[in-house]
């Protein structure tokens, strides 16, 4: 394997010996992910869904229930997957070659690929990246990245599934036949359930969308929220109006989330037979999740929500780490943590670039913290720039709330949510002079965290020199 040099000065745990137990050979790590999975529709929570193998692991592991993405859309939440940084620290902000926009992440940046590299691990991809550059200038030895997506093959676009397939047959091999010295990290990465979606045939049957139910939220007038978010659910091809056209989306969704729990029972039923399944730590997760109805939308957008920004975590350890205290952490996380929380657990350290830092204390610890909040961000989609910056807080004095504050050609409006009282975010209480204390709060908070981390205003990232980084060494034309 190709030796680096890397960087030097990593921040070591210091009671890592204690909570991993770790002595002796290194433990492999796999990284799971697929696209567009939202939270609320893993089988240990959706008596709807059917994933028997995920329902397995979640059973055997840790079991994360607030666990978020920094962004709710693909580029940006897998640089935050990628670096440990919010995608404003990374400088990238949207999927480029969306409004002109160029930047995304290359080898300027530190990723888990060189991390894992640097310490001594082979390290390999297979599927799915969405990062612009060749996998080997990002840290990665071996890689196949898999067929292009929805291209034209006969006349007839390629589904997901298929290209799916042709990543799982790669991986299932490259498991197959691993047999060198050093530790693995090793990520399989699926396009599914993302759009266009489809009905995945031995799966149909599992589900009668009749019977599925509504998302409680999914007649939301909108009233009293961001006027761009009306026309979002008035348009043709993002609102979703229609029950019946809502029913069968779900449909093919849920069919297409049963198949990817049936490729990730495959990398399992691989690491298996070569004994290598319980000597790694192993997670599995999403980039962000799907409007599926909510609010009255499809798809994805510069939306707020928790069906965007809420997914699945789950992690296991190696079999000689320490007992977790908590099987199922309810803590709010971003996956600005999970490279560090898979570098720590695996080697005892953290890049210092990588300042999301580690979610592994959190499994050591009886019980969440007393207060907490967490961060996230959205610049733009296919269909417009809506930027916001948003936090969600938990604990006294304030509760539980969610505050969205938008700035560019939205600079003014607000979303705020008390979610305790309002789960499914109807109203937007940011306007509520009863909530004005709380609002003021939040508003401090977040724009502490925009700034402290390096946050600037629109008219910087909409600037020439902001929209074209990256273009010279941008390989790939991208897709939502």
């Amino acid at each position: 394997m190709r030796k680096h040099s890397g960087m030097s000065g990593y921040v070591t745990c210091v009671r890592w010996d204690e909570m991993t137990g770790i002595t002796g050979k290194r433990p492999n790590v796999v990284l799971f992910i697929c696209d567009q999975m939202q939270y609320q529709r893993q089988g240990t929570v959706d008596p709807f869904s059917f994933t028997p193998h995920l329902d397995r692991f979640a059973a055997e592991g840790v079991f994360f229930s607030q666990h978020h993405s920094s962004n709710a859309q693909c580029v940006p939440s897998r640089a935050s997957l990628q670096t440990g940084l919010y995608p404003h620290e990374a400088e990238v902000m949207i999927i480029y070659r969306f409004h002109g926009h160029s930047a995304h992440i290359t080898g300027s940046h530190y990723t888990i690929g060189h991390a894992f590299r640097d310490r001594g691990y082979q390290t390999a991809y297979f599927g799915k990246t969405h990062f612009g550059v060749p996998l080997d200038e990002l840290g990665y030895v071996v890689g196949d990245e898999g067929p292009p997506p929805v291209t034209k093959k006969g006349g007839h676009f390629d589904l997901m599934s298929e290209v799916d397939a042709e990543i799982m047959r790669s991986a299932l091999a490259f498991i197959e036949s691993y047999d060198a010295p050093e530790p693995l990290f090793l990520t399989v990465s699926l396009h599914l359930p993302h759009p266009p979606f489809e009905m995945i045939g031995k799966f149909a049957d599992r589900f009668d969308p009749a019977a599925l139910p509504l998302p409680e939220n999914s007649g939301d007038p909108l009233h009293g929220k961001p006027v761009f978010q009306q026309d979002h659910a008035n348009d043709p091809q993002h609102g979703q109006n229609s029950e019946p056209a809502l029913r069968r989306e779900m449909h093919q969704y849920y069919s297409m989330i049963s198949q990817v729990d049936e490729h990730f029972g495959q990398v399992r039923a691989a690491l298996e037979r070569r004994d290598m399944w319980h000597d790694s730590i192993v997670a599995f997760t999403s980039d962000h999740g799907d409007m599926m109805g909510a609010h009255r939308m499809r798809l994805k957008g510069t939306l707020p929500y928790d069906e965007l920004f809420r997914v699945p975590l789950i992690l296991k350890l190696h079999r000689h780490s320490s007992t977790p205290l908590r099987q199922c952490v309810d803590d709010l996380s971003v996956n600005v943590s999970l490279g560090g929380t898979l570098l720590e657990a695996a080697t005892g350290s953290i890049p210092p670039r990588f300042r999301g830092n580690s979610l592994l204390g959190s499994l050591y610890r009886e019980q969440r913290p007393a207060q907490e909040a967490i961060f996230f961000e959205h610049y733009g989609a296919y269909w417009g720039l809506h930027p916001f910056m948003a936090v969600k807080v938990r604990g006294d004095p304030l509760g539980h709330w969610k505050y969205a504050k938008y700035f560019g050609p939205d600079e003014g409006e607000a979303e705020l949510y008390d979610l305790d009282h309002d789960p499914h975010e109807l109203h937007n209480r940011a306007n509520d002079d009863a909530c004005r204390d709380v609002r003021k709060q939040l508003d401090t908070l977040v724009e502490d965290w925009w700034q402290r981390t390096g946050g600037r205003d629109f008219a910087y990232y909409e600037s020439p020199e902001f929209k074209e980084r990256g273009l010279a060494t941008l390989v790939d034309g991208g897709h939502s």
